[in-house]
Parts: C-alpha cells; structure tokens; sequence
C-alpha cells in the first residue's frame, strides 16, 4: 500500500508538470512591457525652422551649416548629374544665378543620388579631387558657379522629403522654409518666357518682405 501511494503521487506531479512549465511563460508575458518605438526624426515642413546645426560638405570636403546661411535667402534644388529633367532646369537655375548676383540669396545644390555619389571619402580625406567626378564634371559643363553638396545616406533629402530632381525650396532669412515644390511650370517646355518660374518669385517675394504667393507646387522630375 505505501508503495502505491508514493507512485501515485510521482504520477501526480508527473502530470502537473508539463501545465506550471506551460504557465511560467503565460505569466511572464503578463509582466513585459510592449517595445518602445525609436523616435522617429522630424521632417520640414512649410513655416518649419530649418536648425543652424544642420550642415552639409561641398565636393571638396569643405562644410558649411545653415547658420552661416542666416540673413540670406536660400534656394535650395536636389540636382543630378543624369536626370533628363535636369536638362530643363539647369539652364534656369543658371539664370537664376546671373538674376541674384549681388543680392542676398544663396543657392545650394543637394547631390542625393547614391548611385551617383558612390561611397563616401574616409574621414581622414585629403584629396577630394579624386571623388565626384561625374558631378564635377556635369557641374563645369552647365557653367555653375553655386556650390554642390553632397548627402550620403539621403539624411538631406529625407529631412526635405525631396523626392525628385529638381525638387526644389525656398528658405527667409530667418531659416524658415517658405516655398516647397517645382523649379517652374513649364518641365515640357512648352511656355518658354511666359512660364512661371516659382523658385524666383518666391525668393523676389521675400528680398522685397512680401509673403510667397504660391508656397507649394507638385515636383516633377
């Protein structure tokens, strides 16, 4: 009889066994927490304040911040060497160039291609001839006296949420983002002088302290 009653309760926890292993994991669930989400970035937005920390290197290496672009309207333009809208902006972003000389705008070529800036030079660079040469090249060629950054890792063109080229923006003296959007409403060249060039008349709009018309276009390129 003693014998019995000891099997009969080996069996017992036996079968009780597999049910508190089942549990345990049930109870632990019940003690975690959901994941916490990364903090996605901001992206800008009409009447967002571009941050003075924000910088960029040119196709020399050379860094500048937006701080340094305080005082000054800045047309902003995501360009590529290839695109074939390009072949239709650049000739107007040329223009735009000879329409502000000695006046108080900036305009800032973004280069966001990947495929076309390649891998980007080590930290410790000291010849950036060597890079970019197909920008450069595409750059000398269209007779462009502005400068062209680069943004490996779209960190740029996300911020932007520039999705084409040329997409393009207009930015206060105050960094405030003012005008998002084509370069102009002609990309089939069809208006010739009567097209409306939106980049210009924004930036006209504030070196004369008037607001910007029309602040949002749809890109094409």
């Amino acid at each position: 009889m003693k014998q019995s009653w000891i099997a009969w309760l080996v069996a017992s926890a036996l079968v009780g066994l597999p049910a508190a292993l089942a549990q345990e994991p049930q109870d632990k669930k019940k003690d975690e927490k959901p994941p916490v989400e990364a903090p996605k970035s901001e992206v800008l937005k009409l009447g967002s304040t571009v941050a003075e920390t924000l910088a960029m290197k040119d196709l020399d290496g050379k860094p500048i911040s937006f701080k340094e672009l305080r005082g000054k309207v800045v047309i902003v333009h995501f360009w590529s060497d290839r695109c074939p809208a390009e072949k239709h902006a650049d000739p107007i972003v040329k223009k735009l160039e000879e329409h502000y000389k000695g006046k108080d705008v900036v305009i800032v070529a973004i280069a966001s291609n990947q495929g076309e800036l390649g891998e980007a030079p080590p930290a410790d660079a000291t010849d950036w001839s060597k890079h970019y040469v197909n920008l450069r090249k595409k750059a000398g060629e269209v007779g462009y006296t502005h400068k062209i950054y680069v943004d490996h890792g779209n960190v740029l063109s996300d911020l932007f949420q520039a999705r084409s080229t040329p997409h393009c923006f207009v930015i206060d003296a105050k960094g405030v983002l003012r005008y998002a959007g084509a370069l102009d409403d002609d990309p089939n060249e069809e208006k010739g002088d009567g097209a409306t060039v939106y980049v210009r008349d924004a930036a006209d709009a504030l070196l004369e302290g008037k607001e910007v018309k029309v602040t949002e276009t749809r890109a094409y390129g």
